[in-house]
């Protein structure tokens, strides 16, 4: 399997990328595009690549999806402990600027509507509007992904 580096997002991880790209079987440009985009979400330096991991691996955990949850980017250093605050919900160990990332991931996949400008503001706080911008567009792109994938891999009796 190939391991992310800082020049290969998670998505290029071939068996991730072999699940998600029958959804776009009928029109392979899309994939292309949506590769390109998501990808450039990681290389783009608008958000640090931690906050993206931790919010991916929270809203992973949120959707039980082991594909998202397996694996990790490498240049990312998350460790143990915080993994296991991750699937708990519990964003402690984490700095108030990573905890404000995580308060909205966390209320993304079920409770969008519940996010609060008073949350958005935080995020602008410590990372600024771009950040907070790009992180609210990754956050929308994981959570889709993690859909798409536990679609893709439902057993689905006949």
């Amino acid at each position: 399997m190939d391991k992310p580096t800082a020049s290969t997002p998670p998505t290029s991880i071939a068996n991730v990328a072999a699940l998600l790209q029958p959804i776009f079987g009928a029109r392979p440009e899309l994939w292309s595009r949506f590769q390109t985009f998501y990808d450039s979400m990681w290389t783009s330096g608008q958000i640090s690549r931690r906050v993206l991991e931790i919010c991916r691996l929270r809203i992973a955990s949120i959707h039980d999806c082991s594909a998202e949850w397996s694996f990790r980017t490498v240049d990312v250093f998350v460790s143990d402990v915080e993994l296991d605050a991750l699937r708990r919900g519990d964003f402690s160990a984490f700095d108030h600027c990573e905890q404000a990332a995580l308060h909205v991931a966390e209320k993304f996949p079920f409770q969008h509507d519940d996010i609060a400008d008073a949350e958005v503001q935080a995020i602008e706080a410590g990372y600024g509007s771009a950040a907070a911008v790009a992180l609210l567009t990754a956050v929308a792109f994981f959570d889709v992904r993690c859909r798409w994938h536990l679609v893709m891999s439902s057993n689905v009796p006949n």
